[in-house]
């Protein structure tokens, strides 16, 4: 009855529905395996969002580890400002807000430690610029943002892991100084900065005085103004993985179903066929 399905033509379908079968299975288990890694990720960075903020003495005894750096990313810390480096700002470009193109302003900051008057930098990233704004700032344009980091004495952000490039992307100069970055490249913009820089960035959260209150854009100056918006934090939705994982595996399960009802048909087909010639 299946004597046909040994035919060198049906030998080759047999492999590439194998072929495809095997596909759609592993591309369900991959997307399994990224929605398991984005709840494990957003459970890990609530739980660190919930941690008593690190103070700067804290903070620069973790990131001198380099193996717990990666328990610190999302963590609060606050920070004394002694001054910032605006001579050593770094926009990171092509970074969109609610839809809207601009970049991420950085700035090298010097930080003292709680207990000494040593100092350490450490690169802060203040904001988001819409794209007119990032532009005149890179041509040296006279232009007023509205924003408190100057006047902040204190900054509260979430620790973040430094950036690196992927087996795709725009890749940065690794020589030279550098205005603008394709990302937020703690040890290339340490090259280039005046401050020893360590090896984590911090996204600024809110601006403080020296009392610790937190210090709001100044409202006197003309709507038009831009202003440098805080980075929001990070999304904590699930993502489209694990709806992805059901549509692969129903593509294999519709490839097992749909093959075994043409071997079925071709079967009965041929016996048929062969009643008739008798």
């Amino acid at each position: 009855m299946y004597s046909f399905a040994r035919k060198p033509i049906w030998l080759a379908g047999h492999a590439l529905a194998g072929c495809l079968l095997v596909i759609f299975v592993i591309a369900g288990f991959w997307q399994l395996s990224r929605h398991n890694e984005v709840r494990d990720r957003n459970a890990a960075i609530t739980e660190r969002q919930d941690m008593q903020p690190l103070d700067a003495d804290r903070f620069f005894e973790a990131v001198a580890d380099s193996e717990s750096i990666e328990q610190l990313e999302y963590r609060t810390v606050t920070l004394p400002i002694r001054r910032l480096d605006m001579d050593d700002t770094v926009l990171i470009r092509n970074r969109s807000l609610d839809g809207v193109a601009g970049c991420h302003f950085a700035v090298p900051a010097e930080v003292p430690s709680d207990d000494s008057t040593e100092s350490r930098g450490v690169l802060v990233v203040a904001g988001w610029l819409p794209q007119q704004t990032c532009e005149a700032v890179l041509v040296r344009e006279p232009i007023v943002i509205r924003t408190p980091l100057v006047a902040a004495t204190q900054v509260e952000g979430r620790i973040r892991r430094s950036q690196e490039r992927g087996w795709l992307g725009p890749a940065d100069p690794a020589q030279g100084r550098l205005e603008t970055l394709a990302r937020v490249d703690v040890e290339r913009i340490d090259r280039q900065s005046n401050l020893d820089l360590v090896p984590v960035y911090v996204e600024v959260i809110s601006f403080r005085n020296p009392d610790g209150a937190v210090i709001e854009p100044r409202s006197d100056q003309p709507d038009d103004t831009p202003v440098l918006e805080l980075i929001p934090p990070p999304e904590l939705d699930a993502g489209p993985h694990l709806g992805y994982t059901f549509q692969w595996f129903s593509f294999a399960a519709v490839a097992i179903v749909g093959y075994t009802f043409v071997l079925r048909h071709q079967a009965r087909k041929g016996e048929s066929e062969q009643i008739a010639d008798d």
